[in-house]
């Protein structure tokens, strides 16, 4: 789901009517709706939310495909729409900062939609994925502070300089991981004020592979 687009979307359907008459009219908070115009991701229950109150089809109101009016389509029941959308946990842990391990036993701090045909062509298993927050200008200019990571966790096989989670001293990092002919590890930040990291080949067992980050987002 783009954000910006989506945000777009959102306007329209506002138009003229206040943030808070339309926020009170959908059955969503004021607060929730100024942070989707931010570019924030919404989830499945709040996209069916302004989809029956702004009276648009829920596909068109995420992806812009489609027909826009819910007139213009059958209706459709609530799991022919989740059939189209995959529900990815949200984890209260933060990539760059923390305790603990990405795993499945990780708090789930909400739930995060994203389109099944779209995880699919983008590779990503879905029952493996996992969204967190990034903390921390390690890797900008590519991740900033407070962007949103979507991470397979099925793949914990280092592809040379891909951005991956990794878990070290009981601490989780994104970085890029360089595989040296050695067998020793370099872990990569994008913001050169940060220097390389070197894991020596006899303590790469104490590094695990969380997770590829496959995809990101964030507000503008």
């Amino acid at each position: 789901m783009e954000q910006t687009e989506f945000a777009t979307r959102l306007r329209m359907l506002i138009g003229s009517s206040s943030e808070r008459s339309f926020a009170h009219a959908v059955g969503i908070s004021p607060s929730a709706l100024r942070a989707l115009l931010k570019g924030g991701m919404p989830t499945l229950e709040t996209l069916l939310a302004i989809a029956r109150g702004a009276n648009v089809e829920v596909n068109w109101l995420a992806t812009g495909e489609g027909a826009k009016t819910a007139s213009e389509k059958p209706a459709r029941t609530r799991a022919a729409i989740e059939e189209q959308f995959s529900m990815i946990p949200r984890l209260a842990v933060e990539a760059s900062a923390g305790n603990g391990v990405l795993a499945h036993h990780e708090e789930s701090t909400g739930l995060l939609a994203f389109r099944a045909e779209w995880l699919r062509r983008m590779g990503i298993n879905p029952t493996a994925a996992r969204a967190l927050t990034v903390k921390g200008d390690s890797m900008e200019p590519t991740i900033r502070d407070g962007d949103i990571l979507l991470v397979d966790t099925s793949i914990d096989h280092v592809r040379d300089n891909a951005l991956y989670v990794v878990v070290l001293a009981g601490l989780v990092f994104v970085k890029r991981v360089h595989v040296r002919r050695d067998g020793s590890l370099t872990l990569i930040s994008d913001n050169p004020v940060f220097p390389p990291e070197e894991v020596p080949a006899n303590e790469t067992e104490e590094l695990s592979i969380a997770g590829r980050v496959m995809w990101f987002g964030r507000s503008i």
